[in-house]
């Protein structure tokens, strides 16, 4: 992605623009995906957040089915944004990462491991600026 900007423009306000965009993206793609695997999974989601987090990919609220996700999956592979929403749907089904909800993951997503595994393995963010 080339970014022009204005002569001056600082550090953090390159960052605020170029997260800006991330998460517009991910408020692009997510819809089908969560309409899909809704469908797919028996669940309602009542509404999705995209926010930066620092620790987390995602986030589930069960009692209020509200799902966050973290606007940095803009920046991973696709099939990682998916094992995430399946992640936090699965959530909605069963709170806790117990048996049960191991067995969900295996039953709707069973590569979910591998997904899990690449995605913790790429960095959380990325952010080169040249001029």
């Amino acid at each position: 992605m080339i970014l022009t900007i204005r002569p001056g423009t600082d550090k953090e306000k390159r960052e605020a623009i170029v997260s800006a965009w991330y998460r517009q993206q991910l408020k692009i793609a997510l819809p089908p995906l969560i309409e899909k695997w809704e469908a797919v999974m028996g669940v309602k989601v009542n509404r999705v957040f995209v926010q930066r987090m620092k620790t987390k990919w995602g986030s589930c609220h069960s009692s209020k089915h509200n799902i966050r996700i973290n606007s940095e999956l803009a920046q991973k592979p696709p099939a990682c944004l998916e094992y995430v929403v399946v992640h936090e749907l699965a959530h909605l089904l069963e709170p806790s990462h117990n048996k049960v909800f191991v067995s969900l993951m295996n039953q709707f997503m069973p590569q979910w491991r591998q997904l899990r595994d690449e995605l913790n393995r790429i960095p959380l963010t990325h952010q080169e600026w040249k001029y």
